[in-house]
């Protein structure tokens, strides 16, 4: 069965009786007499799924951040991470990044920093507490979150235990993020050569 990747519920602009209204649809839509019925109802349940995962999850996140009421540090982008862990125990890792949007963008911007000016900038902080939730405890507290922002820009950077070493070894001396973006690519690079 092909997978509509969207996969979640978008907000979507109608007109009724002249008004514009937004509301939530599904991206799968089931078009009778095309011969593909079925899939696109196995893709509307698949949807629905979703979209119950994703209430359940923010719930769990407005009590973490009912936790945190003054500022959103470090650590209430860990718990918040372990908490987005569903995308992989449900088996939705291949639409998280609709499912981030629809969480940081359509629902609950407030729980991930504010509303941002797109849909495709909104991913940026759960994907990010999503890999953040991902790490040891014990490493969280070597870097500061625009430090972890910037090593979890790197694709799979994280499953290198000994390159993460490395990597927190160096945050631990107070580098810029823009030090330790290049520094990231120095250790990645010097690295791969030596494999």
């Amino acid at each position: 069965m092909a997978k509509n990747k969207r996969g979640v519920l978008r907000k979507e602009t109608i007109l009724v009786d002249g008004k514009e209204i937004e509301v939530d649809t599904f991206a799968a839509k089931v078009v009778l007499g095309s011969g593909k019925e079925i899939e696109s109802i196995e893709e509307l349940l698949i949807e629905e799924e979703i979209e119950k995962a994703i209430q359940a999850a923010l719930e769990e996140i407005e009590t973490i951040a009912q936790k945190y009421p003054e500022e959103k540090d470090i650590w209430y982008c860990y718990e918040v991470g372990k908490a987005l862990q569903f995308v992989d125990t449900k088996g939705f890792t291949d639409r998280k990044l609709p499912i981030w949007c629809r969480m940081a963008h359509d629902l609950r911007p407030d729980l991930f920093g504010g509303k941002k000016k797109n849909a495709k900038e909104s991913t940026r902080y759960p994907e990010t507490m999503y890999y953040l939730g991902k790490q040891l405890k014990e490493s969280i507290k070597r870097a500061k979150f625009d430090q972890w922002y910037e090593i979890l820009k790197f694709k799979d950077v994280y499953k290198d235990k000994e390159l993460l070493e490395q990597i927190l070894e160096v945050c631990e001396k107070g580098l810029s993020s823009i030090q330790l973006r290049q520094k990231i690519k120095e250790l990645r690079s010097s690295r791969n050569k030596a494999q």
